[in-house]
């Protein structure tokens, strides 16, 4: 029986590459199994015990596939050759962080998700995914970064606390499909 690493292991062992289309399914269980463990008791459990790895490959892999990577990049943590966590990016969604709506706003990009499977939290292959999409963007010239995490995720809010971000002030409600939730940026500067 193969026991699971350590996460001593997991940080220094784990090798960090760019996403590819054939990486959709790992990528579509690795956000199901964060959502499950992260969310239990702030989402409803109904929503939790129903969501699709089978939708979530299909729009990773048309989104890896199109070339374009929702105008950024992806990246993946693998650790024995097994995806074990991953990060995307791209241009920022929120209207107040484009240029049209701002032309002296800096330069700004957005991490638009981030999850390792829970036997590789706090091993330090988040933080070492997060630095990898930062580094990416600040070589690009972005000045602004920002981030969504839901209010209520205490566990998530330190981790991004930890790593340099900080709330701005902007609250969202987000629907979804029946129910509610609030979500705070988080930005780097």
């Amino acid at each position: 029986m193969k026991s699971e690493p350590s996460n001593r292991r997991m940080a220094t062992a784990a090798h960090i590459r760019r996403a590819t289309a054939a990486d959709a399914h790992a990528i579509a269980e690795i956000v199901v199994r964060g959502w499950q463990a992260a969310y239990r008791g702030i989402l409803p459990d109904d929503f939790l015990d129903g969501l699709s790895v089978g939708a979530r490959e299909i729009a990773w892999r048309m989104r890896l596939e199109s070339g374009k990577e929702g105008g950024g990049p992806a990246w993946v943590a693998e650790l024995d050759a097994t995806a074990i966590g991953f990060v995307s990016s791209g241009p920022p969604r929120d209207e107040d962080m484009q240029p049209s709506h701002r032309p002296e706003a800096p330069i700004a990009a957005e991490i638009h998700a981030i999850y390792v499977i829970p036997e590789a939290w706090r091993s330090g292959v988040g933080g070492a995914l997060l630095a990898t999409a930062v580094d990416h963007w600040r070589e690009s010239g972005v000045t602004s970064l920002v981030l969504w995490v839901l209010e209520a995720n205490s566990a998530g809010r330190a981790f991004y606390e930890a790593m340099g971000w900080q709330p701005d002030g902007i609250r969202q409600l987000i629907d979804l499909g029946g129910f509610t939730v609030t979500e705070v940026r988080y930005r780097r500067l």
